[in-house]
């Protein structure tokens, strides 16, 4: 019964996300597995609970890693699904270390247990985030609360302040169910104010109506297909597809009405052969694009260090309008077995992984300057980061933009998924998002987490929208995880008082 119950938190969990979008069960999709380990004396049984719901829950979420490997790793099915079930049981293994401290704690105290709940899950969101690999934290429970107002205390706490409000939401329905019918009133009346609580918030905190910017943006989604060879988009063999990208943005462009200032031009990241500093063609295309639209543009590249061609970066370069470099930004944060195997497990996997790139990791924060304040930028898979993105978002006046080549999920729900991971960095930080994709979804997101506009999917397009440069300070973004760490302080707290009472009886 208790597998059942721990299964089904995964179920509910994988369904509160794109795109089966059914976010209000965020609220009760913690309880079955709250109920399953607050009762379960055994811990290593505590432990696998909590794995099976982690399993269930990123199988149903995650379950586009497989296809990845397999369509564009050029691994074999058996492969990929067995390099698919060893990620389950690695990534699942942080749900176990949170049912097993909860059942620790449940041993002498299922009300402290329950108090603790909701700090313990947010350490596991910190787990994931820098855990294993640099970090994985996909799907945080947090990026399911959807209420416009409640979404804003990310701007305070980050995407861990929204997970809280979900697990203890949680807790205390488990609260009321396992309450003696004397208390059991009391416990539904606190969890009637809370509800309450989130109700009124809500209200209180709901953004101002959406406004358009001030700022031109141009962002160009190329389509470029994964399996086109790329020698048909070398610029110094044939230029003119990169021709085509130049003409797309500058007819945007030219539908926009003038402006009194530069406009932003992004093209996205993607698989073409676009070699910044080795390439005259593609460098001469870009810097006369610059020049002819009087923009700032940004657009993705792979460079070399030092002109090692062994040592390669995923990199964003940003010109002026006068198609000088302002910033060349590198990928700091690299896909593990994408764009890098880590050396300790080279020998090891190596062969299976044998199409991931050995790019080398950026190490400048630096943002562009742009035409009224300065553009912070990130790349793909980057923005499910949100230590990462804060460094990287402007101080002062400023707009984060975001370059992506999201065709590496195909037509999976994992596009969605980054989409509402990115609306939680624009929100954490407020800041306007300009997110410039391959093939979508190309984006733009507004400071409270609202998508402006978008382009459709699997169509060589350009958006034309307005921006601004935002200049207000989020607490998070001045002072990065401390509701987190608080989280944590407390959960180490609550292990404190279980081991000060470990000779008590059982409350």
């Amino acid at each position: 019964m208790r597998y059942a119950l721990s299964a089904l938190s995964g179920v509910l969990l994988a369904l509160c996300f794109p795109r089966f979008n059914l976010p209000w069960l965020v609220w009760i999709a913690p309880l079955p597995l709250l109920l399953a380990v607050s009762h379960e004396p055994r811990l290593r049984r505590a432990y696998l609970l909590g794995a099976l719901a982690g399993a269930v829950f990123l199988a149903g979420s995650v379950y586009w890693f497989a296809g990845v490997m397999e369509n564009y790793g050029h691994v074999s099915a058996p492969a990929a699904l067995v390099v698919m079930a060893l990620f389950l049981i690695v990534d699942s293994s942080y749900w176990g270390f949170f049912a097993l401290t909860t059942a620790w704690l449940a041993r002498r105290s299922g009300r402290l247990a329950l108090i603790a709940s909701p700090f313990v899950w947010v350490a596991m969101d910190l787990a994931q985030t820098y855990g294993y690999f640099g970090g994985f934290p996909w799907n945080l429970l947090g990026y399911a609360v959807q209420p416009n107002g409640l979404r804003q205390l990310a701007s305070i706490t980050g995407v861990y302040g929204l997970s809280f409000l979900a697990l203890t939401t949680a807790a205390l329905a488990v609260a009321v169910l396992i309450s003696e019918p004397t208390s059991r009133p009391r416990a539904a009346a606190v969890l009637a104010l809370w509800i309450a609580g989130l109700i009124i918030s809500n209200r209180l905190f709901a953004p101002p109506p959406p406004r358009a910017g001030q700022e031109r943006a141009i962002l160009v989604q190329p389509n470029i297909p994964l399996d086109e060879s790329a020698e048909d988009w070398a610029p110094w063999k044939d230029p003119d597809r990169l021709n085509r990208l130049v003409s797309l943005t500058l007819d945007k462009l030219g539908q926009m009405p003038p402006g009194t200032t530069p406009p932003l031009l992004a093209w996205s990241e993607n698989p073409a052969p676009f070699y910044f500093g080795r390439d005259p063609v593609f460098r001469g295309a870009v810097e006369k694009l610059a020049r002819d639209a009087g923009a700032y543009l940004i657009v993705g590249a792979v460079n070399f260090v030092g002109g090692d061609e062994s040592r390669p970066l995923n990199s964003a370069v940003a010109l002026d309008p006068s198609g000088n470099v302002v910033v060349q930004y590198a990928k700091i944060h690299l896909v593990p077995f994408g764009e890098y195997v880590p050396v300790w497990l080279d020998h090891l996997v190596g062969k299976i992984t044998s199409q991931a790139g050995n790019f080398v990791p950026g190490s400048s924060y630096a943002a562009a300057r742009g035409s009224q304040g300065s553009i912070g930028i990130f790349i793909c898979y980057e923005e499910i980061f949100p230590q990462l993105v804060r460094r990287l978002a402007p101080r002062g006046r400023g707009v984060l933009v975001n370059i992506s080549d999201d065709a590496w999920y195909g037509d999976s729900s994992a596009s969605y998924q980054t989409m509402d991971m990115s609306r939680l960095r624009a929100v954490e930080n407020h800041r306007w998002l300009l997110r410039a994709t391959n093939d979508g979804i190309t984006s733009v997101i507004d400071p409270y987490g609202r998508v402006w506009e978008t382009l459709p999917r699997h169509e060589q397009a350009a958006l034309g929208s307005t921006f601004d440069y935002e200049g207000q300070e989020t607490f998070y973004h001045a002072y990065g995880d401390v509701f987190g760490g608080l989280c944590l302080a407390a959960a180490g707290v609550a292990a404190a008082v279980r081991v000060r009472v470990s000779g008590k009886p059982r409350q």
